[in-house]
Formats: C-alpha cells, structure tokens, sequence
C-alpha cells in the first residue's frame, strides 16, 4: 500500500509540473495559429516558426545560453549557437545584424543578419520570434515588426532523436516481471 501511496504522490506531482509547465509557455504562439504577427521573411522557405509575445517572461535574459534553451524547447531540437546578439542601427552591423526602421509609425522596422544559420531568433520590444530553416540559409531579413530590432541569434539545429515506444514498452513488461517475482517471493 505505501509503494501505491508513493506513486500517487509522483504523479500528482509531476502533473502539478506539467500544468505548470504548459501555462508558463501559453504566450508562444506556432506559425498559422491565431496571433502569429503578419510579418515578412527573407526566405519563406522556414518549416517551423514560434513568437512569444511576452519574451521578457518566456525567455528571461537575452544572453545566447538562454535563449538557446527557451529555442530548443520551443522546436523540440539540440541547437548550437553561431552568432549574433545585440544589432546595430541604420544599415552598421554589430554582431553580424543590424536594424532599420522604414517609417511609417509601428508596422515597418526590420533587422538583417548575415551569418549562415538554419535557425534565426529575432529579440523586438520585449518580443522574441524564430524562424527555423530546413536546411541552412545565408542571411536573414525580416520586415513589417512592430517595434525596433534589438537582437538577431543564430543556430544550427539537429533533431533530437525519440526513443521507440517499443523501448518504454519492454522496459515497463520488465518492471512488471520483476514485482511480480518479488511479490510471489513474499508471498
């Protein structure tokens, strides 16, 4: 009874974990859903794309590490940083990016990298939207932003390797074997 008490405990737990978990990261919006802004890429070739439109929360401080790690559970994938970080403005270049803004009030500011990457965050306001890439592209531009460019990162990604359900499968038969070994031996 104590080992079913336990258990329960566990999972209680860990589902106090994961509600936690998914009402922390409500504001990440996917590509095509509702609140994705309306905004222009370079190359519309991205097979994945995320914004989050309280990044200061979601992503907390911009140094690369972090925002690897908010990146990479974002996208399901390790990632490796390449470059990037804090922009110039008007067409200098800091940290291989800059920034622009095209007039026209709140709708037309824009950033530029020119790193070769497969995946490209852009930090704006207090904002974060990424771009990830099949493969990688040299360059990034991306228009029609709302508030100023600040920061542009990038990655290379790999995708994480799943393990088989078959696995878990036999690894919980097992378990099963052995507590009802140990249950026939008490008994």
């Amino acid at each position: 009874m104590r080992f079913f008490k336990s258990v329960g405990a566990v999972l209680a737990a860990a589902a106090f974990s994961i509600a936690a978990l998914s009402s922390a990261n409500a504001t990440v919006v996917a590509y095509g859903q509702p609140g994705f802004p309306n905004v222009a890429v370079s190359s519309n070739s991205f097979s994945q794309a995320y914004y989050s439109s309280v990044s200061n929360v979601d992503v907390g401080n911009q140094s690369p590490s972090n925002v690897q790690a908010v990146l990479e559970s974002w996208f399901g994938q390790s990632l490796s940083f390449v470059g990037g970080g804090s922009c110039g403005s008007g067409g200098s270049y800091s940290n291989n990016c800059t920034s622009y803004d095209n007039g026209g009030g709140n709708s037309n500011k824009g950033g530029v990298s020119n790193l070769t990457a497969q995946l490209f965050a852009v930090h704006f306001g207090n904002r974060f939207i990424a771009f990830l890439f099949p493969a990688a592209v040299s360059g990034f531009q991306i228009d029609c932003l709302r508030f100023g460019v600040s920061n542009i990162y990038a990655f290379n990604g790999t995708p994480e390797v799943p393990v088989p359900g078959a696995v878990w499968l036999m690894g919980s038969a097992l378990a099963g074997l052995g507590f009802a070994k140990r249950r026939k031996k008490i008994a």
